[in-house]
């Protein structure tokens, strides 16, 4: 299964990018996601790995791509089912659009997969929404109450 999604942040790409880029982040817009750590020893780039806790489950993924202020990729790791979230970033007047692409195999028949695509690309979307919200206002009260902060402030190392 395949699908994108994008929004417009009233942010610079540069912050946009740092802030997504540190996968460490994702649990501030992405109400399903408990807690990011990073496995490696170095910053990120391709081949940094991470473990994430979500509400049901533990993955492990890889970052694929790495070019900063255009574009970042991972790929979850066996035995996790394939995903590969790919993030681009482009300058939209002083705002940044994210477009964010999900290939997924969800091992469904192909005829159930059209129904869990628009689920998935659906919640997709609102946390696209949730993360604009914390970048623009430096707050957001998640799908599950949680009410996350960022810096307005914030440098380039990730908005934290």
């Amino acid at each position: 299964m395949q699908f994108t999604n994008s929004v417009v942040i009233d942010r610079p790409v540069s912050e946009v990018f740092a802030f997504i880029s540190n996968f460490q982040n994702m649990p501030k817009w992405n109400y399903f996601v408990v807690h990011v750590t990073s496995e490696s020893a170095r910053g990120p780039g391709v081949g940094t790995t991470y473990r994430q806790r979500r509400k049901t489950d533990e993955q492990h993924y890889t970052v694929t791509e790495f070019e900063r202020d255009l574009r970042v990729a991972v790929r979850t790791l066996p035995p996790a089912r394939d995903l590969e979230m790919r993030f681009t970033f482009e300058p939209y007047d002083r705002r940044t659009r994210l477009t964010d692409e999900w290939v997924l195999d969800t091992g469904l028949p192909r005829f159930l997969e059209g129904i869990g695509a628009a689920r998935i690309s659906s919640a997709v979307r609102d946390n696209l929404a949730k993360l604009k919200e914390l970048l623009e206002t430096g707050r957001v009260r998640l799908q599950d109450g949680r009410v996350e902060t960022v810096s307005p402030n914030a440098s380039s190392t990730g908005l934290v």
